[in-house]
C-alpha cells in the first residue's frame, strides 16, 4: 500500500462549559489554542497539528460508553505516552480525575484519565 493521503486527526469533543474544558485541556494535557469561535467552540492542538481537539459547546450532553467487548477497551481514544508512570504522577499532581495504572495484555500499561464532563480517553504505553 502506498503513502497514506492522510497526516493527521481532527477531534470533536462535546463540552458543557467551554471557558473549563479550554483551560483544563491547556492545564492538564499542554494543548495550544489555535482558534477561539465563543461561545461555540475552541480549537486546540497538539504535536503541530497532527491531533486537533475541537471543544464544542453541547447541549444536553448524553455519553456513548464504549460497547462491551473482550478487548478490554472502555474508550474511544488513547493518549500515547513514553512514560506510563510519569504521566500518572504529573496529572495526578495536576489534580486529574484518573484511575490506578493498568497492564493489559501484550505487555501495554495505562489509565484511564477524565475530563470536566466525564470524556474518557487512555493513557497507555
Amino acid at each position: 500500500m502506498g503513502k497514506s493521503a492522510f497526516f493527521g486527526v481532527g477531534i470533536f469533543v462535546p463540552v458543557s462549559d467551554l471557558e473549563r474544558s479550554t483551560k483544563w485541556y491547556e492545564e492538564m494535557l499542554g494543548f495550544e489554542i489555535t482558534h477561539r469561535d465563543e461561545p461555540n467552540a475552541t480549537v486546540m492542538m497538539m504535536n503541530d497539528y497532527k491531533i486537533i481537539f475541537c471543544l464544542v459547546l453541547a447541549f444536553d450532553l448524553e455519553y456513548r460508553r464504549f460497547p462491551r467487548n473482550n478487548y478490554q477497551v472502555e474508550q474511544y481514544f488513547n493518549f500515547h505516552t513514553e512514560d506510563v508512570d510519569g504521566a500518572y504522577r504529573t496529572l495526578k499532581e495536576k489534580g486529574a480525575n484518573i484511575e490506578e495504572i493498568e497492564s493489559f495484555d501484550g505487555g501495554m500499561r495505562g489509565f484511564p484519565l477524565y475530563d470536566p464532563d466525564g470524556n474518557k480517553y487512555g493513557v497507555v504505553r
